[in-house]
């Protein structure tokens, strides 16, 4: 991503003539120049890695611990920032919006309910702008995650599909015909809707303009994985008239929010990264001559993110596929995947970095997850492949030393790789 110039310095040395002792005597015709030794050329810095790891606010997953309580919030953002270099990582992925509210200042998204237990109440402080603050200061970058269409958090058995079900603050409290009621009990905006894209997008725009973030960053949430809610309505007035099928549609969709986050970092924070960890299958081979051999959740079919096309087009800086599987399984082999990956993104000049599940250490059903050494295992394979870094997930194995992973990172992070560039990256 950087792009890094190189001068080299060289001297020049007139001319001398020898004499009958066989020492150069200088010529009466020509000045004495005194040589110096050549100034070494300056060394290129290593290539840049992602050691990255994902900071989960929803739910209170990762951050905050201590609701409602501002100083022992950024004591706890401290300890994760110091945990996270500690293990010789240089990137924090910091969830800013989980739904349809903001860890951040935001004139269109209300505060988030797991800062103080109430959705819209000042928490005293910014947690974005002391977690970018404090990121810089140790060197690490910082990336702003974002989930661009969940709403809420609504479960089958406490359904909250209806936007009464929304806070007073939430941008479509009165806008029903922008969202979805999904299968699962979660409400999103409907990406098929103009106006809610224009949310999205209005939202990563403030971020870019009012904090000084290394990246944007979405994971694999897009069309609702529940297939039980009904866009019929917007596909009738938007998708019929370009008599396009419903599926193909709704991947033009998610395509059209891509390019849009990318020409928008472009134009705001050129020197932001802009990158998604999608679901880790694109398709099938059974679906796709040009799928995985694999058998799981296609992100192409369920979810509608045509995440290999996105690549292709270069709509992406980089892509970091959630490989959460051990090498060698059934149906999503970590080796084959990454190496599918790999190929996808060769000469593209989007990086690929994956996404490894960390959270699974100590599964109590799978016996590659038994030690540490099935993440060693992956980071070698890596290397072996050229790709270009790693994002783990979760954070607490890696605080909590599980199964002596931070041990592991430690030793293989030995080198220490600066994550904040010096000049602004050089795009494809």
């Amino acid at each position: 991503m950087l792009g890094i110039i190189f001068f080299a310095v060289s001297t020049g040395v007139f001319g001398a003539r020898s004499s009958d002792s066989g020492l150069a005597e200088p010529s009466s015709a020509e000045p004495v120049a005194l040589t110096e030794p050549d100034e070494p050329e300056p060394e290129a810095p290593p290539p840049f890695k992602m050691r990255g790891v994902w900071i989960a606010t929803v739910l209170n997953i990762d951050f905050p611990k201590q609701i409602g309580d501002s100083e022992a919030q950024k004591s706890e953002l401290i300890a994760i920032l110091d945990t996270a270099l500690s293990a010789g990582l240089n990137t924090v992925f910091f969830q800013v919006r989980p739904h349809g509210d903001a860890l951040y200042t935001s004139q269109i998204f209300p505060w988030s309910e797991y800062l103080t237990g109430e959705v819209g109440k000042n928490p005293g402080y910014d947690p974005l702008a002391f977690m970018i603050e404090q990121a810089h200061s140790r060197g690490l970058a910082l990336h702003a995650w974002i989930n661009p269409y969940r709403l809420n958090m609504g479960s089958r058995d406490n359904p909250q599909n209806s936007t009464e079900a929304l806070p007073a603050g939430s941008p479509v409290k009165n806008r029903p015909e922008l969202t979805l009621a999904a299968g699962d009990g979660r409400l999103y905006l409907n990406p098929g809707e103009p106006e809610a894209v224009e949310l999205v997008l209005a939202g990563i725009r403030e971020i870019l303009e009012n904090y000084a973030v290394d990246g944007i960053h979405m994971d694999d949430y897009f069309y609702p994985g529940d297939p039980n809610y009904d866009d019929s309505a917007a596909f009738a007035k938007y998708g019929q008239p370009q008599n396009l099928a419903l599926a193909d549609w709704r991947r033009a969709n998610t395509q059209s929010l891509i390019a849009q986050i990318q020409a928008l970092v472009r134009q705001v924070r050129p020197e932001a990264a802009f990158g998604v960890s999608p679901s880790g299958i694109w398709r099938n081979n059974r679906s796709s001559p040009l799928g995985s051999d694999s058998n799981g959740f296609e992100s192409y079919s369920q979810i509608f993110a045509d995440t290999r096309q996105w690549v292709k087009d270069g709509l992406l800086d980089y892509i970091a596929p959630q490989l959460y599987w051990a090498i060698g399984r059934e149906g999503s082999d970590y080796a084959l995947l990454a190496r599918w990956w790999e190929e996808v993104c060769r000469d593209t000049g989007v990086l690929l970095y994956i996404g490894h599940g960390a959270y699974r250490l100590g599964s109590a059903t799978e016996e590659a997850w038994a030690t540490s050494a099935e993440i060693g295992r992956q980071l070698a394979l890596n290397e072996e492949l050229g790709i270009a870094g790693s994002i783990f997930y979760g954070y607490r194995q890696i605080s909590e030393n599980t199964l002596g992973l931070r041990d592991l990172l430690q030793e293989l992070y030995k080198a220490p790789i600066s994550a904040i560039p010096t000049e602004p990256p050089q795009y494809q």
